[in-house]
């Protein structure tokens, strides 16, 4: 009596065997060689070395590669978690710091020295964008001119979510006297639903800023959930502080 595999076998005399129809009836039929050991030992196949393996070498090979590269995939998962934990915690005590400042000064200060200290940074400020005349303005603000700002950072200055990655020469220099030293940024956009109910004890559009002398330290590949949420968090204490005595 034949088996399947040799009825199978005996239905493709009749036809041209290709590569394709090879492939396709050894992947019909997994479990083949369990049934043609001797065949195993009489196949090769050609190594780049020129060396001719069997298929089992072969096979063993193969196995070991997609190990490794699941293995690379496995760490690289690990350090991504770690990343994130580290960052969560950062993020964690810059938030319960922002929630407890008394006044727009302090949450100026406080933006200056932590964000500096827990994202690794050369710097960090928080402007606000206004339309009053700085040079009579006696505010402890970073304050910024309003059309100065808007034309210099362009589309920088309406986006929604952070930006990461480097500035112009004229961009760094609209918030860095000594801007040589920047190399990278981080810009974060505070943006308020309601802001017209507060509008006039506002100092201006706020702008959050983390400059880094490394090139790479803020890029756009860089995840900016973390950022963006700080951004958030801000606009939501900023409201704070402007609406509490009303």
């Amino acid at each position: 009596m034949k088996t399947n595999s040799q009825n199978s076998l005996a239905k493709t005399d009749d036809l041209s065997l290709d590569d394709e129809s090879v492939a396709n009836y050894l992947m019909e039929h997994p479990d083949f060689f369990a049934t043609h050991e001797d065949l195993l030992l009489n196949l090769r196949i050609s190594h780049k070395s020129g060396q001719a393996i069997s298929l089992l070498e072969r096979q063993v090979s193969l196995l070991r590669r997609k190990n490794d590269e699941t293995q690379d995939k496995i760490k690289s998962f690990v350090e991504n978690a770690k990343e994130n934990d580290e960052l969560f915690e950062k993020t964690r005590t810059i938030v319960l710091n922002i929630i407890n400042t008394v006044s727009l000064q302090d949450l100026s200060n406080l933006i200056e020295e932590k964000l500096k200290k827990e994202f690794d940074a050369s710097c960090s400020k928080l402007f606000f964008a206004t339309e009053d005349n700085i040079e009579e303005s006696e505010s402890p603000l970073f304050l910024l001119p309003l059309e100065l700002a808007s034309k210099v950072l362009g589309k920088l200055f309406q986006r929604k979510r952070a930006y990461c990655g480097t500035l112009n020469s004229d961009q760094a220099s609209l918030f860095f006297l000594d801007s040589t030293n920047i190399s990278s940024v981080a810009i974060i956009p505070i943006h308020f639903h309601d802001e017209n109910k507060f509008k006039a004890r506002l100092p201006g559009v706020p702008l959050l800023v983390v400059a880094s002398n490394k090139e790479k330290h803020f890029n756009s590949s860089l995840d900016t959930l973390f950022l963006d949420f700080i951004g958030e968090i801000l606009s939501a204490q900023i409201k704070s502080l402007l609406t509490k005595d009303l």
